[in-house]
C-alpha cells in the first residue's frame, strides 16, 4: 500500500493548516510506524482522530478485519467529503470534534473502542481542549487498549503520561517533517 504524494493534497493541507497541523500528507514510513503496535486480528473497534486527505484512513482499512469498525471524526467538511467517498460498509465518517467520542459511540452503540488513532496537531489546540480530548479518549478505550499519536513536536509529551500506564515514544526521520509517534497503553 503507497500513500503517495499528490500535490492537490497538500494544497488541501495548507489551505487548512490550522486543522491539519501539516503541508504533506503522512509518508508510508510514518503511517507503518504509527499503525504498527496494533493487533489487528483482535481489534473490532478503532477510532481514527482527525483523518484529513484519509493516507492512514486507507492504510487502516487494508490492515482491519472484514467484521471490524472504523469510526473517524473530521471537522473539515472538505475531508468529509473525501472520506465518504470510500465504498467500505466498515467506515462511519462522523463531521465531529473529538471531544464528542463520547456521543458518537453511543450512537454507534459501542461500548468501548479497541484503539484511537490520532493525526490531530495537538501542539495547535489550547491546553484545555488538549486535556478535554486525552480524557475522552482514555474514558472510551478499553483496558489494554491503545492510544496512537504522531506530533512534530514533543510539546504533549508531558500530558499523556498521567493519563495512560505506559508510553512509548517513537521518531521517524522517514516523513516530511519528522515525526514523533507515541504509543500510549490505557
Amino acid at each position: 500500500m503507497k500513500t503517495g504524494f499528490k500535490f492537490s493534497d497538500s494544497i488541501q493541507l495548507i489551505k487548512n493548516i490550522r486543522t491539519t497541523g501539516t503541508i504533506t500528507p503522512s509518508s508510508t514510513r510514518l503511517v507503518n510506524r504509527l499503525l504498527s503496535p496494533i493487533d489487528f486480528s483482535t481489534a473490532n473497534c478503532i477510532i481514527e482522530l482527525g483523518p484529513g486527505n484519509g493516507c492512514v484512513t486507507r492504510a487502516l482499512l487494508a490492515r482491519m478485519r472484514r467484521d471490524s469498525t472504523l469510526i473517524c471524526l473530521e471537522v473539515n467538511d472538505d475531508f468529509v467529503t473525501a472520506l465518504n467517498k470510500f465504498s467500505d460498509p466498515r467506515l462511519h465518517v462522523h463531521r465531529a470534534c473529538a471531544s464528542t467520542i463520547r456521543t458518537i459511540l453511543d450512537s454507534e452503540k459501542i461500548h468501548q473502542v479497541d484503539h484511537v488513532v490520532s493525526s490531530l496537531p495537538l501542539a495547535l489546540l489550547t491546553a484545555p481542549m488538549v486535556a478535554n480530548i486525552l480524557n475522552v479518549v482514555g474514558n472510551n478505550l478499553r483496558d489494554g487498549g491503545k492510544f496512537l499519536q504522531y506530533q512534530y513536536s514533543l510539546k504533549n509529551y508531558h500530558e499523556l503520561k498521567p493519563r495512560f500506564s505506559n508510553v512509548k515514544l517513537k521518531f521517524t526521520l522517514g516523513n516530511m517533517p519528522p515525526a514523533f509517534v507515541y504509543e500510549c497503553i490505557k
